[in-house]
């Protein structure tokens, strides 16, 4: 199929070979321009033909149309990114095939650099920009995990930096290789076989092709600190193969050689860094807690009720109809609309959930109160939200109150910075569609 190309006048242009030219259709998507060419797929930046929504959009290669193993890890990657919904891992909005049967996938335009572009133009994080990073991703790994789902190949490639207004946040990116599991627990998410990942941060039983768990992520958690604070890996080599023995046998260097680190901070990335899986942190939480006591030491923070609300469709609903995003979405409005007015202030918004929060009163007793009309609200939040999806979509809303970081905005308004309501994997999961938990 051919079609006329903009930039060349007058000259007709193919738009569907094996690279897609702007202006071919990839389903409801219009292709605007290629970002990157990937290894067996291309990654181009897309607009819904109807509501103009961005996208990033990644379409197979044409080589690869008929190699199993290749399809089988792009269509277990729209898969495991359907189901692992969470603030701080890219969202999947739908997936499908060209009319050579080359399978797409559409995912939300992050507006943002990876960590490694960002690292080149700014130079290394200063501790606390690390902290934020090993915060939201390690949530983001912790969410995976305990669902049975190992990333293998967390590198600063693929973890984007989205700005904010003040600060920035991350989401963690590309899930092809992920292994995916029935969870049983940490124990359960091994498995061996062929080396797959990038030697930049690739565990040593990853590299032997040995058995794996989520102390592989970790190991890779840790590279990607070291990355964060010194601005260089801790391995570096001419090749592949001079990065994957010194990943096998070479001691990690010392944070201390490069920029100045506490003893704890430096203990706490050589533990990630282990050799032997047995003698790494055990889980991502353990990490982090580790991670929190050396870079922020505890604070009186003031406390402050959040409410997160979850609309998404049933794992028995078929693939949604446009009618049907007009239902989620009018829920998520009546969602925002009850609590705009009354009072809450928005700290997180996404495409199927939104979190809110609001300061609670100093004094113990005060605060009983607050959170009896704060559930009462949230109870009311549900109603309007199953009101106004219908019954194609399942509402789950979470109360949770806890000591919480506030800072000023822009405007000098507080706004929520730190603390557990934003750690949402710790409060706002599992629970019943149609319930306040």
């Amino acid at each position: 199929m051919a079609g006329r190309d903009d930039t060349a006048p007058g000259a007709e242009v193919a738009l569907y070979g094996d690279e897609l030219e702007r202006g071919a259709l990839v389903g409801p998507w219009v292709v605007e321009a290629r970002v990157h060419p990937g290894v067996t797929a291309w990654l181009y930046r897309a607009s819904h033909a109807s509501t103009h929504l961005p996208a990033a959009v990644k379409v197979l290669r044409e080589q690869y149309n008929h190699t199993p193993e290749v399809l089988r890890r792009f269509k277990q990657e729209a898969d495991t990114l359907q189901a692992l919904r969470h603030p701080h891992i890219v969202e999947v909005l739908e997936y499908g095939e060209l009319r050579d049967g080359r399978p797409w996938l559409a995912m939300e335009w992050l507006p943002g650099e990876s960590v490694d572009r960002w690292l080149a133009q700014r130079g290394p994080f200063s501790t606390e920009e690390a902290l934020t990073v090993m915060e939201e991703l390690g949530a983001a790994l912790h969410h995976a995990h305990v669902r049975g789902v190992l990333h293998r190949d967390l590198k600063a490639q693929n973890v984007m930096v989205i700005p904010r207004a003040e600060g920035f946040t991350v989401k963690l990116v590309d899930f092809g290789i992920a292994r995916v599991q029935v969870p049983e627990g940490l124990s359960g998410l091994t498995s061996a076989g062929a080396v797959l990942g990038t030697p930049v941060a690739m565990a040593p039983e990853q590299i032997r092709g040995q058995a794996v768990d989520a102390r592989t992520d970790l190991y890779a958690l840790g590279v990607l600190l070291y990355q964060l604070l010194t601005g260089r890996l801790p391995f570096e080599g001419a090749s592949a193969v001079e990065v994957e023995e010194q990943h096998l046998h070479a001691p990690p260097p010392r944070l201390g050689e490069r920029v100045q680190a506490p003893p704890a901070l430096e203990a706490a990335v050589r533990r990630c860094l282990a050799k032997r899986p047995e003698e790494r942190w055990p889980d991502v939480p353990s990490f982090l807690a580790a991670l929190r006591a050396v870079l922020a030491p505890a604070t009186a923070w003031p406390w402050a009720a959040g409410i997160h609300v979850d609309v998404r469709f049933s794992d028995a609903h078929e693939e949604p109809s446009d009618e049907d995003l007009d239902a989620r979405d009018a829920a998520l409005d009546a969602a925002r609309a009850a609590l705009e007015s009354s009072g809450w202030v928005f700290a997180l918004e996404g495409g199927n959930a939104l979190l809110a929060w609001r300061a609670l009163p100093e004094d113990a007793a005060a605060r009983v109160p607050s959170m009896q009309e704060a559930r009462a609200l949230a109870e009311e939040v549900l109603t309007r939200a199953q009101a106004a999806s219908g019954r194609v979509t399942e509402v789950r809303v979470y109360l949770h109150a806890a000591p919480s970081e506030l800072a000023p905005d822009a405007q000098g308004r507080p706004k929520l910075a730190g603390g557990e309501l934003l750690r949402l994997e710790r409060w706002a999961t599992g629970g019943r569609a149609g319930t306040v938990t």
